[in-house]
């Protein structure tokens, strides 16, 4: 049978999942999806042949435009 000290016990470790997930969530969309996205148009711009000039400039273009979507419409 639970009992008061379980429940607050319970309580704690509910708001710190919550706080870890949160925390999870806020460094992917930061970090995770601008780089896999960047990453993404690196290496298709690799396959099309446009050169690593263009590549790498690809991947910075895309990571900063996707960094500030993320960070400005999703990020509350």
């Amino acid at each position: 049978m639970a009992t008061a000290d379980d429940t607050a016990q319970r309580v704690a470790d509910a708001e710190e999942h919550q706080k870890i997930y949160k925390g999870i969530m806020r460094a992917s969309a930061h970090v995770g999806v601008p780089f896999g996205l960047g990453l993404a148009m690196f290496f298709t711009q690799l396959v099309l042949a446009n050169g690593i000039g263009v590549a790498l400039a690809s991947f910075v273009v895309v990571f900063a435009l996707v960094w500030w979507v993320a960070k400005t419409f999703f990020m509350h």
